[in-house]
C-alpha cells in the first residue's frame, strides 16, 4: 500500500503517541496497517511545515517508505531542486563490488563554519567565503569512502559551525550523495551535532524523514549558559535551546546534550547543575573539559585533574540520589571501563587512529576535529588523497608512532588496562602546555570506584 494512501481515520490515540516518539518504528500492541497508516500521518504533519518548493522535494520521496535514504538516488538530483554540476557528475565507481572487509570509519564532517553563536571557549566558527563545503567536496568525501572497499560502514557526523544553517536543500543534497554514491553493501549513518538556538521546522521535519540522532550543545544551568553561549548579536541562547531542544524531542530524533565543563561550570554546586537540567527536561548529557587550541595549546582550559574531581561530585550525587533519573555518558562509560566491560565510547576503546577524520569544510583531512590548529595531525587532503593513502601516509606513521611512545609511558599507571590512556586529544594538550605525566587524569575516577566498592565489601 502507498503511504499517501493509507487510512489514518480512526488511529487509536495510543499509536498517535508512539509515532511522534518514533515514527518509523512499529507501535507495540498495533497491527501493521495501523502502524503504516501512523507512518502516514506522521509524514503528512511533517509536509505541513514545509515551503511549497520544499514540499515538492518532500513528495518526491515519500514513495521510498520508511527509510528514504535507500532508496533517495532513485530521485533525480534536478528534481529536488540541487542544480549543483557536482550533482550532475555524481556517478557511482564499480557499483558492482561489495566491501571486502567489515571495517568501520566515522568521519567529523564540518560542513560549515558558519555559525549563529558566540561562544566564549570556542575557536571553531567563521565568518566569510570558504567556510561552507562544496557540494563537489561533499561529493569527493563520499567517493573517498565509497572507493573504499575495506569499509563497510561509515557514520557521518555533521559538525560545524552550526550545521542546520545549511539548510534543507544543502543537507538533502550531502544526503542524496550518499545515497547516490555508497557502495552496494555500505552502511551509511548520519548524526549531527546542534545548538538548537534558531532552527527552522523543515530542518527539524528533514531530520526526522532521515532517521538523524541530533545531539544539542548546552552548558548546563541558564545563567552559566547564556554567559558561554550568547548569539552572534550578543543576546541570551538559553531559551530558545530549550525549545529546540523540544521540538527535536517530539519529533523523535532527539539524542542528550552535550556540556562543555569550563571552570565555571566545574566551580558549580553539581546539585543546581544537575537539578536544573532536570528541571529543563534533561535526563542525560555528556560532558566534555574545555579544551584549548590544539596547536598553540592557549586558551580556556580545565585540567584532567579538576575534570575528574568534577566527574567524582557527580558519581556521588546520582549514586545517593536515583530519583533524579539522569544518566552521564562518562560516567556510565568509566564504570564500565573499571569493571572491564565495553565501554561503546571512543575516549575509551584504545587506538583509534585511521578509524577517525575530521574533514574540513576545504577537504584537508586531521584526525578527528579535535585537532583544529595541530600542523602535526593534518593529514594532506581529499583532493590529493584517498583514505588508503591517508592511513599509509608518513603523516600517519609518525602519529603512530607517537602514540606508541604515549602508550609506553603511561602504561606504568595501574589503570592504563581499564582506560587504555583516555583519549590521545588530552595528552597532546598536556603536552603542549607542558604537563605530560604518567597518567590520562583518570585515575582519581578509578581509586573512587575502588574505594567504594571495598567500603561496600566491609559492610556485607
Amino acid at each position: 500500500m502507498p503511504l499517501e494512501a493509507a487510512p489514518t481515520d480512526g488511529l487509536p490515540a495510543d499509536v498517535r503517541q508512539a509515532l511522534r516518539a518514533k515514527p518509523a518504528l512499529r507501535p507495540a500492541g498495533c497491527d501493521g496497517a495501523a502502524a503504516l497508516a501512523a507512518l502516514g500521518e506522521t509524514q503528512r504533519r511533517l509536509r505541513t511545515r514545509l515551503a511549497s518548493a520544499e514540499a515538492r522535494a518532500f513528495d518526491q520521496l515519500i514513495h521510498l517508505g520508511a527509510a528514504p535514504a535507500s532508496g533517495l538516488a532513485m530521485v533525480p538530483a534536478a528534481a529536488l531542486g540541487l542544480t549543483d554540476p557536482a550533482f550532475a557528475a555524481a556517478e557511482p565507481a564499480d557499483r558492482a563490488a561489495p566491501p571486502t572487509g567489515l571495517g568501520s570509519l566515522v568521519l567529523i564532517a564540518k560542513l560549515t563554519r558558519h555559525c549563529n553563536l558566540r561562544c566564549t571557549y570556542c575557536t571553531d566558527w567563521r565568518e566569510g567565503p570558504g567556510n561552507r563545503m562544496t557540494a563537489a567536496t561533499q561529493a569527493l568525501m563520499v567517493r573517498r569512502v565509497a572507493e573504499d572497499r575495506s569499509v563497510a560502514t561509515a557514520r557521518f557526523i555533521w559538525h560545524g559551525g552550526e550545521p542546520s544553517l545549511l539548510g534543507v536543500r544543502r543537507m538533502l543534497g550531502f544526503l542524496w550523495l550518499q545515497a547516490r554514491l555508497r557502495r552496494p553493501g555500505q552502511d551509511f549513518t548520519n548524526s549531527i551535532q546542534t545548538n538548537a538556538a534558531a532552527l527552522p521546522d523543515p530542518v527539524v521535519a528533514l531530520w526526522r524523514l532521515f532517521d538523524f540522532k541530533v545531539s544539542v550543545s548546552l552548558d548546563g544551568p541558564r545563567a552559566i549558559h547564556d554567559r558561554q553561549r550568547r548569539t552572534a548579536r550578543g543576546s541570551a541562547s538559553f531559551d530558545a535551546v530549550i525549545d529546540g531542544i523540544a521540538r527535536l524531542r517530539e519529533a523523535g530524533v532527539f539524542a542528550g546534550v552535550l556540556i562543555v565543563v569550563t571552570p565555571e561550570v566545574a566551580a558549580c554546586p553539581v546539585e543546581k547543575l544537575v537539578g536544573e537540567l532536570v528541571d529543563a527536561g534533561i535526563h542525560a548529557a555528556g560532558f566534555l573539559p574545555v579544551r584549548p587550541d590544539a596547536g598553540t595549546g592557549e586558551g580556556p582550559y580545565l585540567p584532567p585533574a579538576a575534570f575528574a574531581d568534577f566527574l567524582i561530585r557527580l558519581f556521588d550525587l546520582l549514586r545517593t540520589r536515583p530519583d533524579l533519573r539522569f544518566d552521564v555518558r562518562e560516567i556510565d562509560a568509566l564504570h564500565a571501563a573499571w569493571q572491564r566491560q565495553a565501554t561503546g565510547f571512543c575516549e575509551l576503546n584504545g587506538p583509534c587512529l585511521g578509524g577517525y577524520f575530521g574533514i574540513e569544510p576545504d577537504g584537508t583531512v586531521r584526525h578527528c576535529d579535535k585537532f583544529l590548529g595541530s600542523a602535526d595531525h593534518a593529514l594532506g587532503n581529499l583532493a590529493e588523497r584517498s583514505f588508503a593513502d591517508i592511513r599509509a601516509s608518513a603523516e600517519m606513521t609518525a602519529l603512530k608512532q607517537r602514540e606508541a611512545e604515549r602508550w609506553l609511558r603511561l602504561r606504568t599507571c595501574r589503570w592504563y588496562g581499564h582506560c587504555k590512556g583516555w583519549c590521545p586529544h588530552e595528552s597532546h594538550i598536556a603536552a603542549r602546555r607542558g604537563a605530560a605525566g604518567r597518567c590520562c587524569g583518570l585515575a582519581p575516577v578509578f581509586d573512587h570506584f575502588e574505594t567504594l566498592a571495598g567500603a561496600e565489601r566491609q559492610r556485607a
